[in-house]
């Protein structure tokens, strides 16, 4: 009897050990595969070269191209092309073999990339203020750019800059609600807009794109 007791004490005693060590393996949260972050965006990382793209992912959900990026030619792959999921990646080779990536671009907003407060194309400015915890936006001039977005240029070390310092974007005027000549005559002469400025109380402005650079 005396052995029986034994053994089932070392029993229990196993037992107990083993129920908190799965209990921290249940907590531990899965990483999210859709994710925008500084090491990459969904299942794109910068680590990643065309040829591990080739692998992992497929050569026919693979286009190549060109972009011009700030008045030159760069080569670039799209990952799922004409997909909701589409990813564009930069490459800082001018040929193959393309092995280092400079950014990577989301432009769909039905994709399913968002970083993890949320924040995704097709957010709001407003949105975009309160993930930067109230600290305002400066981005180029919607007037001033021939096609009409504006690029962001910092986020004045709000929190989106403090947890996303690779993250950078483009923006879109929605709507217009009867935008005082006045005002627009005073900002167009400027290279850069705040989203503390008055004209944002007569226009929505939304993200149409979100891009991770390599630091």
């Amino acid at each position: 009897m005396r052995l029986i007791h034994r053994i089932a004490l070392i029993g229990a005693f196993a037992l107990a050990c083993q129920q908190p060590q799965k209990q921290q393996q249940e907590e531990v949260p899965q990483a999210d595969p859709n994710a925008i972050t500084c090491e990459g965006i969904g299942p794109v990382k910068f680590t990643d070269s065309y040829a591990s793209l080739d692998s992992a992912i497929g050569a026919d959900k693979l286009e190549n191209g060109t972009a011009e990026v700030d008045g030159k030619k760069v080569q670039i792959t799209k990952v799922f092309p004409n997909e909701a999921e589409e990813i564009t990646v930069y490459w800082a080779e001018s040929k193959e073999p393309y092995q280092t990536i400079t950014k990577i671009a989301v432009a769909n907003n039905f994709g399913p990339y968002q970083t993890a407060e949320g924040l995704r194309v097709g957010s709001t400015l407003n949105d975009l203020k309160q993930y930067n915890n109230f600290m305002p936006i400066t981005m180029t001039n919607f007037y001033n750019n021939l096609d009409g977005f504006a690029t962001i240029t910092s986020f004045n070390g709000g929190d989106i800059e403090t947890n996303y310092p690779c993250l950078g974007g483009r923006l879109d005027i929605t709507k217009q609600r009867g935008v005082d000549v006045r005002t627009l005559d005073e900002i167009k002469p400027e290279s850069e807009l705040k989203s503390s400025h008055k004209l944002f109380n007569s226009i929505d402005v939304e993200v149409v794109e979100l891009n991770v650079s390599r630091k």
